[in-house]
């Protein structure tokens, strides 16, 4: 049959064809049993017979039923008309007669149309649900009937599965036994997670429910969770590994309120094991306000920030830290949340304040030196002149130890110098007195 199938096109042609020669064969006989019977006087139980064909041709032809009945039924009334020679009484009981049959035909049809449109509607339901339906007989465990998506996720095709025992589907025995325990028990079983093998011997996670019917039969109803499973055995794995991670990490809702942190955050703020910093606003442990706009500013153009930032630890010391904030977004390019990774710089920090204040200490150091030089001179050079009025050698030796003075105040000038280049030295390669807490921009 092409085309657009009718109201019953399911139905087996052979099965078709069989019931129209039945029905024909009967009605023939009916009639034919009802000439008689005018003839013999018996008509009024003769015409029981013809709901038999009418019946039959209403239920298997519901559309043709009502049409097929009046044919018949005239039909009937000229026979009757014929052999009773057209008598009144005989007539008129034939005419109720045939009402009757036709209000049969009428109810039958209607009720026929009814149930197979149901029954092609819930075919319907079983041959194109996306989820896994199988009819299985509960005695010997035997598969009836499979949709193409419960055939197609295990790798076969329906006949493949009919005939074929319930029991090589599964992965876990233990799962199989619980299963037909509940099914025994409860008479249904909802959302059992279990393992299917497929034909190439591979297992897939399925979401298993069923429930008894008639006739000793329960019907299986089958979700393919085998990508759920994988991601959530993907999540757990990300989980732990952000859990036991040495990096202190955060998540963050887009209003920057805390909804996740890792144990070493936990430690890195200096908060008791287990504290709750969920709910919490990120900005309330930033110990210079100010410039939280700035780090919005370049999260909204960049989607990333990445700077030294000052934090308040749990007991309000303070924590220096190197803070990398990512935009995180989904597959549709959405933002969803704030990734946070915090590294503690606070001994870094603590060593250039100690190098900054080192350095600042041969500063003065160095301008001590240049002043003691000139202020050792102008008395050395009164000395030298004075001594030029002693008499004999005591001026030589009193200008001799003079310019070893000099030359000693020289050496310290040359010293002076040495540590200028010193200076340089360090703040060059050392970085101290170069960058402060929060110039880092964002990245």
């Amino acid at each position: 049959m092409t085309g657009k199938p009718s109201l019953f096109g399911e139905r087996e042609e052979s099965f078709s064809d069989l019931w129209l020669f039945i029905i024909v064969a009967t009605t023939i006989l009916a009639i034919l049993i009802n000439l008689a019977a005018f003839k013999s006087g018996t008509a009024a139980v003769a015409a029981n017979l013809l709901y038999i064909p009418i019946v039959l041709a209403a239920y298997w032809y519901p559309r043709w039923g009502v049409t097929y009945a009046i044919g018949v039924s005239a039909l009937f009334i000229a026979v009757a008309a014929f052999v009773t020679g057209g008598e009144i009484a005989q007539l008129t009981a034939s005419f109720v007669t045939c009402l009757v049959v036709i209000g049969v035909a009428a109810v039958v049809s209607s009720l026929a149309i009814h149930m197979r449109r149901n029954e092609m509607k819930y075919r319907g339901i079983f041959n194109h649900s996306e989820a896994g339906i199988g009819l299985v007989n509960n005695s010997d465990r035997m598969i009836k009937e499979v949709n193409r998506r419960f055939a197609e996720m295990l790798g076969y095709t329906p006949s493949d599965l009919e005939s074929q025992i319930f029991y090589r589907v599964w992965a876990d025995d233990a799962d199989r036994d619980r299963f037909f325990q509940r099914l025994s028990s409860q008479g249904h079983v909802e959302n059992l997670e279990t393992r299917f093998v497929t034909s190439a011997g591979a297992t897939k996670w399925v979401l298993l429910s069923a429930g008894m019917l008639p006739d000793d039969q329960f019907v299986c109803n089958v979700v393919d969770i085998t990508a759920r499973k994988e991601a959530e055995e993907a999540l757990i794995i990300k989980d732990h590994a952000i859990r036991s991670s040495l990096n202190a990490i955060a998540i963050m809702d887009l209003d920057f309120s805390i909804n996740y942190v890792n144990h070493s955050l936990v430690s890195m703020m200096g908060f008791p094991e287990g504290h709750e910093l969920s709910g919490t606003l990120f900005w309330n442990y930033v110990a210079f306000p100010q410039g939280i706009d700035g780090i919005k500013e370049t999260l909204s153009r960049r989607g990333s920030w990445l700077g030294e930032i000052l934090l308040y630890k749990a007991d309000r010391t303070p924590l220096y830290v190197m803070l990398w904030i990512n935009l995180v977004k989904n597959d549709t390019g959405n933002p969803v949340c704030f990734m946070t990774s915090f590294i503690d710089i606070t001994d870094r920090k603590q060593m250039e304040t100690v190098k900054r204040k080192a350095l600042e200490q041969i500063e003065k150091n160095i301008e001590q030196f240049a002043i003691l030089g000139d202020h050792i001179r102008n008395p050395l050079a009164v000395i030298v002149g004075l001594s030029s009025l002693a008499p004999g050698d005591v001026t030589d030796k009193i200008i001799l130890q003079a310019r070893e003075i000099d030359r000693i105040i020289t050496q310290l000038d040359m010293g002076w110098i040495e540590s200028e280049k010193v200076r340089e030295f360090i703040k060059r390669y050392y970085m101290v007195g170069v960058q402060e807490m929060g110039e880092a921009g964002g990245a």
